[in-house]
């Protein structure tokens, strides 16, 4: 091995992903090492969705330059495309590899390590399910991405610039990784796209086709689906429904909602209105009244005023989601919204603490309503010296007894926090 790389991975599942990809492409040439310390090269992939984040990864660049001079360093992800300029302020001597370009991850350290610094950040449609992606033996759950870029243009979010334009993959590929994936061993496939929803309107299928084809695959395992666009997720509505029928589908419903104002939604560039999300939900829990709902909310946003946000708490308290993804708004690189008001930060602050204390509330009453259910889990995390299992809801059922990763267990479930629900093993 002519190099020791080290990774380190922030943002989503679909970054993860992409993770996994390059390690399986370097560990062909190179040594993947998971002590930063034995590294020659450090990859960092990088998330910069917000702004907390980009700070978060900025301090980090600077951090990692300084501790260890002496290394090599590749800056990817969404930073490397979103804001280049601060990438290459933050290290200098960094080489840049996009979302895009991560299938020649080889070909940049061949070059850093001829003392080159070089940029790989051009567009291009690369199809990632043909892109085998390094998982370890154990791993109970597997990423699979099933496209990749957005079909909307929204005001507020730099992954488009980052992403493209939607991409769907093909979906023999995505279903060969499936089948893959449960020969050896895995249980559970996150279903993973910056809008899954948005699947195959550029190549004439849709995410309910696909998904209808991934359960008649054989084996014992869970699909979970990604984030959904409520614009594109009402045009085939009444076939997802139909197809989260399926026992292998995860009653998990992740619709990012963002305000509960339609003057709000119309100034972020959202194709849809807040009924239309709340039909979306409604429709999804007349089959599965309980369904796990997940949203995103961004509160602050340049124009909002006390009106806007109190129809934001009005439809989390009507909505009452499982889980909530709260931001304040902040400015990122190369979006265009129009700041001609922006939010004071006294409000701000006490617009997030007022959200922060409703979520908290309807978490917990959510949960709590768990209290008493007994079924089946499959063991899919272990965290210390815990395991945590899911149900078909998609609860994360956290037991404080030993058990194996992958397997299905019966457990009651017998206490509630507002993050997670607390069981006992009933049969293994």
């Amino acid at each position: 091995m002519e190099a020791k790389v080290y990774f380190e991975t922030y943002g989503c599942s679909y970054n993860n992903a992409d993770t996994k990809i390059m390690e399986n492409i370097v560990s062909k040439k190179y040594e993947v090492v998971e002590d930063i310390r034995l590294a020659d090269i450090i990859v960092l992939n990088t998330c910069y969705v917000k702004t907390s984040t980009e700070h978060r990864i900025v301090n980090r660049i600077k951090e990692l330059t300084s501790k260890y001079s002496g290394k090599k360093m590749i800056i990817a992800g969404c930073m490397s495309l979103v804001d280049k300029e601060k990438a290459v302020i933050s290290n200098p001597r960094a080489s840049l590899i996009g979302p895009q370009n991560i299938d020649k991850i080889n070909e940049v350290i061949e070059r850093m390590l001829r003392n080159e610094t070089v940029y790989y950040t051009s567009y291009q449609r690369l199809d990632k399910s043909l892109l085998p992606k390094l998982w370890k033996k154990n791993e109970v759950i597997r990423i699979v991405q099933i496209c990749e870029g957005c079909a909307d243009a929204c005001r507020y979010c730099c992954t488009r610039i980052a992403r493209g334009p939607i991409f769907s993959f093909k979906t023999e590929n995505i279903l060969e990784e499936v089948r893959r994936g449960v020969l050896e061993g895995a249980k559970e496939f996150w279903l993973t796209a910056q809008d899954t929803s948005a699947y195959g309107i550029d190549s004439g299928t849709n995410l309910a086709e696909l998904v209808e084809k991934v359960v008649e695959i054989d084996g014992q395992f869970y699909i979970r689906i990604g984030m959904m666009n409520p614009h594109h997720t009402l045009k085939i509505l009444d076939k997802l429904i139909e197809i989260y029928k399926s026992p292998k589908v995860f009653k998990f419903l992740h619709l990012p909602v963002q305000s509960g104002s339609n003057r709000i939604l119309k100034m972020m560039r959202r194709r849809y209105t807040i009924e239309d999300a709340e039909f979306i939900i409604e429709s999804f829990r007349n089959v599965f009244p309980n369904i796990t709902f997940a949203t995103d909310i961004i509160v602050g946003y340049p124009g909002e005023e006390e009106d806007d946000f109190m129809k934001t708490l009005k439809f989390l308290e009507k909505t009452k989601p499982d889980i909530v993804n709260l931001s304040k708004f902040g400015k990122r690189p190369k979006t265009d919204v129009e700041i001609n008001k922006e939010c004071d930060v006294k409000v701000l602050k006490d617009r997030s603490r007022r959200v922060h204390e409703l979520i908290n509330r309807l978490q917990l009453e959510g949960n709590r309503k768990w209290i008493g259910w007994r079924g089946k889990i499959l063991v899919d995390e272990k965290i210390g010296e815990d395991s945590v299992g899911r149900n078909e809801y998609y609860k994360n059922i956290v037991l404080k007894e030993e058990a194996e990763l992958g397997t299905f267990l019966e457990v009651e479930v017998v206490d509630a926090a507002q993050h997670f629900l607390l069981g006992k093993i009933l049969c293994r």
